[in-house]
């Protein structure tokens, strides 16, 4: 059983045989989180472009540099 979700499709682009391929995140039922490239077809990466959708949130500040490390994501609803 898959128990991964697609939390972010990054880059959508073609691999050295040519094949479609986008960078998704991954998160899994433990919360880690990975970086894969699957076919933008793959009813994972279709799901997650269908229903949801996340702008860019507060910023993470790292604690010692004060340097903007990334920011939150905050869910958008969408009105299907």
């Amino acid at each position: 059983m898959d128990d991964n979700e697609v939390i972010a499709v990054l880059v959508a682009g073609y691999d050295e045989e040519g094949a479609e391929r986008a960078t998704v995140i991954l998160r899994d039922s433990h919360g880690n989180v990975s970086m894969k490239q699957m076919a933008p077809t793959d009813r994972m990466v279709q799901r997650a472009a269908d229903t949801d959708r996340f702008r860019r949130g507060k910023p993470i500040i790292d604690p010692v540099s004060r340097e903007v490390v990334g920011y939150e994501l905050e869910r958008i609803a969408l009105s299907h």
